[in-house]
């Protein structure tokens, strides 16, 4: 707690090599790596899209589990018995659909929430089917918003999330090395369009299908847009390199809200954009 900021928020990202359709070795790593996170002060923990089983085309149908499945129901006893909120990515099976999903589970044990990517690429949607836009998930640690990998390109996949207030936006993300260019300064567009904190949640490890190497470079971005010296990045509170880690860093959401309001970009976004659609553009073009 500090008597300006108010209480922290504390985050932890869990950025561990996932291991391909091993379910139980991935799932005892990231226990692990939680409860080291929890032990270190961490109250919000972050976990890699598909952390339990990675994203295998071939295997996605058999991997892929519904939402009550054994994999949120370890994320759930885990959080009941360290009172940590968790983040992670999943493949979530529904019927005969699979999605490229994340969920949110609260101190209680309680899946809170859930969100499943709304961008999906051409050459895996005989794979992974499409999702719709999420809803801001309330949490004791904050207003939490959920995107998975790809939706990082996409500004419209995190709008929704700004009108509605978001604190944290967390994206669970395996993204392929080679197309990673420019992944931080994303990350950072997204923190400073929608005025919040955003926590890029990135996993390590290999595809053997597409023989590539994925990411990692987690961040932890706090999104005040506050000017720095003139060097560095200050809106950048935390980044990991190649190599498995816990990134942690404190987010103080009194006074990101308090800076957040003190801003004309909610208000000149509904004039413009709800208000009045597409009039903005028009008058640009």
């Amino acid at each position: 707690m500090s008597l300006f900021k108010g209480r922290a928020t504390n985050v932890a990202v869990i950025q561990f090599k996932v291991i391909q359709d091993d379910r139980d070795a991935n799932l005892a790593t990231a226990t692990q790596l939680v409860q080291d996170a929890a032990a270190r002060g961490a109250n919000l923990v972050c976990l890699p899209a598909t952390f339990a089983t990675g994203l295998n085309f071939p295997s996605v149908k058999r991997m892929a589990e519904p939402l009550d499945g054994p994999i949120v129901q370890s994320l759930q006893a885990l959080a009941r018995r360290l009172k940590v909120v968790v983040c992670a990515g999943l493949l979530e099976s529904r019927g005969r659909e699979v999605f490229d999903s994340a969920v949110v589970v609260d101190q209680d044990g309680r899946l809170a929430g859930s969100y499943r990517r709304a961008c999906v690429w051409e050459g895996e949607s005989d794979f992974i089917s499409r999702g719709t836009g999420g809803r801001v998930i309330e949490t004791e640690l904050g207003r939490l918003g959920l995107v998975v990998s790809y939706d990082l390109r996409f500004p419209e996949a995190c709008r929704g999330y700004f009108a509605q207030g978001v604190d944290i936006l967390v994206c669970v993300a395996n993204l392929f090395a080679r197309y990673a260019h420019g992944v931080e300064g994303l990350c950072r567009a997204r923190a400073a369009e929608n005025t919040c904190a955003f926590v890029f949640a990135s996993g390590l490890g290999a595809n053997r299908l597409a023989m590539m190497e994925y990411l990692g470079r987690s961040l932890i971005v706090d999104g005040t847009m506050e000017p720095g010296d003139g060097e560095g990045t200050p809106d950048v509170l935390a980044r990991a390199g190649t190599r498995e880690v816990v990134l942690q860093a404190p987010l103080y959401l009194r006074e990101l809200r308090k800076r957040r309001e003190a801003l004309p970009l909610r208000e000149d976004y509904t004039r413009l954009f709800v208000d009045a659609p597409g009039r903005g553009l028009e008058r640009a073009t």
